[in-house]
C-alpha cells in the first residue's frame, strides 16, 4: 500500500522544522520579555538611588558645611551618601537604551557622588575617633578616682558633669574640609534635567 502524503517522510520533516521555529521564537520572545523587565528593573532602582544621592548630597551641602566650616554633629549623623553603586552594576543594561549623552551624565554624576562620599567617610571616621577619645579619657579619669577614693560617687559625678559640658571640636585637618568643598562644587542635580527623564521612559 502506498505511503500518503500524512505519512510521508517530507510531512514529518515539515512538522519537526515548524516544530523548532516555534520553539525558537518562544525562546526568543521570552529572552525579550526578560531583557526587557531587567531594563525596567534596573532603571527603577538607578532612578530611586539617584533620588537618594542628591537628597544625601543636598542634606550635606546645607547643613554639614557653612562658610567652609564642617558643622561635625550634622556630618556624624548624616546618612553615607549611598552604600552600594547601583551605576556599577546595571550600566551594561542601560548602554545602548539611552543616548550617550545621557550615559555619560548618569555616569558623571554618580563618580562625583562617590568622589563626596570618599570626603564624607573621612571627616565621620575623624569625628568617631575624636568620640572614641573622649570616652577614653573620660573612663581614665573615672577609674583614677575609683582606685583613689573610697567613696568615688560623687567625684565620678562631677568628672561625668565635665565631659558633658567639655565641648571639644574634634580635629580634622583643613584639607578634609576644602576636599568636601571642592567635591560638593562638582554635584549638579540630575533629577532636573534630560538624562533623567531619559531613564524615566525606560520604566
Amino acid at each position: 500500500m502506498e505511503n500518503t502524503f500524512w505519512d510521508s517522510n517530507l510531512f514529518q520533516t515539515i512538522i519537526m522544522i515548524v516544530s523548532v521555529l516555534a520553539t525558537i521564537g518562544i525562546a526568543l520572545c521570552q529572552y525579550r520579555n526578560h531583557k526587557r523587565k531587567e531594563l525596567k528593573n534596573a532603571a527603577t532602582i538607578l532612578l530611586l538611588q539617584i533620588d537618594d544621592i542628591e537628597r544625601n548630597i543636598e542634606y550635606i551641602m546645607s547643613e554639614g558645611i557653612i562658610n567652609g566650616v564642617l558643622q561635625e554633629g550634622h556630618i556624624h549623623y548624616s546618612a553615607i551618601i549611598c552604600e552600594e553603586n547601583q551605576w556599577n552594576k546595571y550600566s551594561h543594561l542601560i548602554v545602548g537604551s539611552v543616548t550617550q549623552e545621557t550615559f555619560e551624565k548618569i555616569d558623571a554624576f554618580f563618580k562625583v557622588a562617590y568622589r563626596i562620599r570618599e570626603q564624607q567617610i573621612y571627616i565621620k571616621q575623624k569625628i568617631q575617633q575624636s568620640i572614641d577619645s573622649k570616652v577614653w579619657h573620660y573612663y581614665n579619669a573615672a577609674y583614677a578616682q575609683v582606685a583613689n577614693l573610697d567613696d568615688s560617687i560623687q567625684p565620678i559625678k562631677a568628672i561625668h558633669q565635665k565631659f558633658n559640658s567639655a565641648s571639644v571640636p574634634p580635629f580634622i585637618q583643613m584639607e578634609f574640609a576644602i576636599g568636601l568643598e571642592k567635591t560638593l562644587k562638582q554635584y549638579h542635580r540630575l533629577s532636573d534635567g534630560v538624562a533623567y527623564m531619559e531613564l524615566k521612559k525606560l520604566r
